[in-house]
């Protein structure tokens, strides 16, 4: 099984500088994170390749070359590659031209899975992974809570949809998007590997890579033009305190259907 994980870092909602003459955050003073979506995405990915060892995991993201550190630690921790799509050309792309970038690097490979999140903290759009998957000509599904099954031949997965949950049977090679639902833990790079060489497993990939014209990326080639950014903060939750008792159990559940667990 060959998996392919996109994935963004972003910044972290807690740790972050804003600039508001330029009305843009600061990404070189902001702490980057792995985007939360993106990370239940690698989770299952480097999960399932544990449990089949044939499986070959590669990471995929486009950015600033300072992300190359964060990545190979992504190797370290389990993935068999990692990428790094970086040019000065594609400054400002818009979610469609960062999707035709993707696409035409993912064009080049093979794949029977194509893994990412369905939102990002920065942007929230959820463009991404079904452009890439449109341009690819292959199948799609988002807001993915669970995978029942992985083959070469299909995938079986559950969804969020309309307050619900349907399930779905995708024929592979397809793109599914994962959602910080899964709750699943992605490890830490253990001791003796913080120093491993894996440069061999490492890419970098620039547009003379990719051949992409001037006017398909970049800001040239973004027809989205943001007029203003607005700032989403948290809300603190209040907590409340359940007893076990019926009358508890009784709010648990109630809860859990109102969040469409159940």
């Amino acid at each position: 099984m060959q998996i392919i994980c996109l994935i963004k870092f972003v910044p972290d909602t807690d740790q972050y500088e804003y600039d508001y003459q330029r009305d843009k955050i600061n990404r070189e003073k902001s702490r980057m994170i792995l985007n939360p979506d993106d990370r239940n995405a690698l989770a299952w990915a480097l999960a399932y390749k544990k449990k089949h060892p044939n499986t070959r995991v590669e990471v995929l993201t486009m950015g600033p070359t300072k992300q190359t550190e964060e990545l190979k630690n992504i190797i370290r921790v389990g993935a068999d590659k990692a990428v790094l799509i970086s040019d000065s050309q594609f400054a400002g792309s818009d979610s469609l031209a960062t999707s035709l970038v993707l696409a035409r690097y993912l064009q080049s490979q093979t794949f029977d899975l194509i893994l990412t999140g369905t939102h990002t903290l920065d942007g929230g759009t959820g463009h991404i992974g079904p452009q890439v998957a449109e341009l690819l000509g292959i199948n799609q599904f988002s807001n993915i809570r669970s995978v029942e099954e992985v083959n070469r031949e299909f995938s079986v997965v559950e969804a969020a949809q309309d307050g619900g949950s349907i399930r779905l049977k995708l024929q592979n090679p397809c793109l599914l998007g994962m959602t910080s639902q899964m709750n699943l833990r992605l490890g830490f790079v253990r001791y003796e590997s913080i120093d491993k060489n894996v440069d061999s497993q490492f890419s970098l990939v620039t547009n003379e890579t990719l051949g992409l014209a001037k006017n398909e990326i970049g800001r040239n080639g973004s027809p989205t033009k943001v007029r203003q950014n607005v700032i989403a903060k948290r809300q603190k939750v209040t907590q409340k305190k359940i007893k076990v008792d019926d009358e508890g159990i009784d709010d648990v559940i109630n809860y859990l259907k109102e969040k469409a667990y159940l």
